[in-house]
């Protein structure tokens, strides 16, 4: 069974009161004033607007490339190229040939001073180091090294490292004791000569 919780006992219903659609409001406390629209001006015609067509005006024609010229200089542009990666590969080469001469010349150092020391020990062992100079002095004069002859010569600062300056019975600014040898590879110095010069 449906129960209706407005038919309690004590329960007053409050009448609604319903405006008629388009009429007037029931509620005295509430005027009702029409809504004005603002009137919507008409809409102007569209004038069309005619765009004047202007010939397209082609350019002149130009004279042909003379691609004959372009490939000349695009070959003269490669030929340049080849020449410049040809000379930095040659002083690459020289660079590292220079260096790989120059740290053999320690090897030759060290010979020189083992011959120097002189005890008479040994003369197999001597004559060993003796073949093992010449063979290493065979190699570097191979390869264009050739050594620089120091004393008695005057000094140079091009090829000579002065260690000391020293009194000896000599003309001054000569070469009294060679302390390392310098070598030259072609015309061009290897490594400095390191003396011992006479005031």
């Amino acid at each position: 069974m449906y129960w209706n919780s407005y038919d309690r006992p004590g329960y007053h219903k409050i009448p609604v009161r319903r405006a008629p659609v388009g009429g007037a409001s029931p509620y005295s406390s509430r005027p009702v004033e029409p809504i004005e629209t603002a009137p919507v001006p008409p809409a102007e015609p569209v004038q069309s607007v005619t765009v004047e067509e202007k010939p397209v005006s082609t350019p002149a024609p130009t004279d042909e490339t003379d691609w004959q010229a372009v490939a000349l200089r695009q070959q003269a542009e490669m030929d340049n190229f080849r020449k410049r990666q040809t000379r930095r590969a040659d002083e690459a080469i020289v660079a590292e040939r220079e260096r790989l001469l120059r740290s053999v010349l320690p090897l030759a150092d060290n010979l020189n001073r083992a011959l120097s020391y002189n005890n008479g020990a040994d003369d197999h062992l001597r004559q060993g180091v003796e073949l093992t100079q010449r063979e290493l002095l065979r190699f570097l004069a191979a390869e264009g090294v050739t050594k620089l002859e120091t004393v008695g010569q005057p000094f140079t600062p091009e090829l000579h490292e002065a260690l000391a300056v020293v009194p000896a019975q000599a003309e001054p600014n000569t070469i009294v004791q060679e302390v390392e040898a310098g070598y030259m590879l072609g015309d061009k110095l290897l490594r400095p000569a390191r003396v011992v010069v006479a005031e």
